[in-house]
């Protein structure tokens, strides 16, 4: 049973954690307690609800592309969940996934828009891979469909099952994961390109050309940046704590980033750097990456476990799973590492 587990939830490693719209933007989820000043229970466990619901969805969403892919993956040389398995235990597994997806989301049913939501989702997710519709070979569309269906309509979900629908929040939220989620799918498509144009898929990166595709990842990656930045405003402009040190704690954390993204416009090196290049750690990473998917929910977690103490639970499984309890993990981040070697005199 635990090696099923780790082999069809945890493939490649567990990339289910990394390769997850709601742990990418986790900070989301915390955002609306603080908001909703939600410091009881109920929030925590439908929080951790949530979570197991989204790791089934996201395993799902997978799952289905792997199954749809196994031939594919074949011919590019990559690997495939169900490379070993044959067609009938490949769909057993698919609808097991399902079915423990779909009763993961029932303390969310009752809440407003949540159903549709789902069902849109499923719709997109299923038939994005799966012949003869496969929306993945639509050409340019295909883009949309994928963000949509692993970046935009996960956060929707996410606020519907929290029944956070303030407009001046959800619709810059929404513009700046599905734009993070953007530069992340365009990326993907830049490097299965050669790839794919040997087997004839026709993916967005295929249709626009490459060169025109890395122009828009550029573009993109920009204004990603600049949307974080008037989401952490208009942040600091609504939340206020009672106690100083958490005052300063928010504070530091939105300066943080601000500081970084005026060492980024100065320094045009770095706009070269591309952040998915993870070894790199550079400063395009961690404006992209590690401080929105790991400082900014880290700091708000802090925030919430002092002011309920049972938000702590949230607080350790972001450190289980950004395994910042490793040594390895702290000295590799590009803020620990600049800060050596300015001290060591490099």
């Amino acid at each position: 049973m635990l090696q099923a587990i780790q082999h069809y939830i945890g493939w490649r490693n567990w990339a289910v954690f990394r390769y997850n719209s709601v742990f990418e933007n986790f900070f989301v989820l915390l955002i609306i307690a603080l908001l909703q000043q939600a410091f009881h229970w109920n929030f925590v466990l439908r929080s951790l609800v949530f979570i197991l619901f989204s790791i089934l969805a996201t395993t799902y969403g997978y799952l289905i592309n792997d199954y749809s892919d196994r031939e594919l993956d074949r011919q590019h040389g990559k690997p495939n969940t169900f490379e070993k398995d044959s067609a009938v235990k490949a769909r057993m597994v698919l609808l097991g996934v399902l079915l423990l997806f779909v009763v993961a989301g029932i303390p969310f049913w009752n809440q407003p828009y949540f159903l549709p939501l789902i069902a849109l989702w499923f719709m997109i997710t299923t038939f994005y891979s799966l012949p003869p519709i496969r929306l993945k070979e639509r050409g340019a569309l295909n883009i949309v469909f994928v963000a949509m269906a692993q970046r935009l309509l996960p956060i929707l979900i996410l606020f519907s099952a929290f029944d956070f629908w303030e407009a001046k929040y959800v619709l810059p939220i929404s513009v700046y994961v599905l734009l993070r989620g953007l530069s992340s799918d365009i990326n993907h498509q830049l490097e299965d390109y050669k790839n794919d144009v040997k087997t004839g898929t026709r993916t967005f990166a295929v249709s626009m050309g490459y060169q025109r595709v890395e122009k828009l990842l550029n573009v993109n990656l920009h204004l990603e940046k600049i949307m974080l930045a008037v989401l952490l405003v208009q942040f600091s402009l609504d939340l206020r704590f009672s106690a100083i040190v958490l005052n300063g704690l928010w504070r530091f954390t939105a300066a943080l980033y601000f500081l970084a993204l005026f060492w980024f416009m100065l320094d045009k090196r770095q706009w070269q750097a591309n952040p998915f290049d993870v070894q790199s750690r550079s400063l395009s990473q961690f404006l992209h990456h590690a401080y929105p998917s790991v400082g900014l929910p880290l700091m708000l977690n802090v925030i919430l476990s002092i002011l309920y103490f049972p938000f702590t639970l949230l607080l350790i499984f972001q450190i289980v799973i950004r395994r910042l309890y490793s040594p390895e993990t702290i000295s590799g981040n590009f803020l620990v590492r600049f800060l050596i070697q300015k001290l060591g005199g490099k």
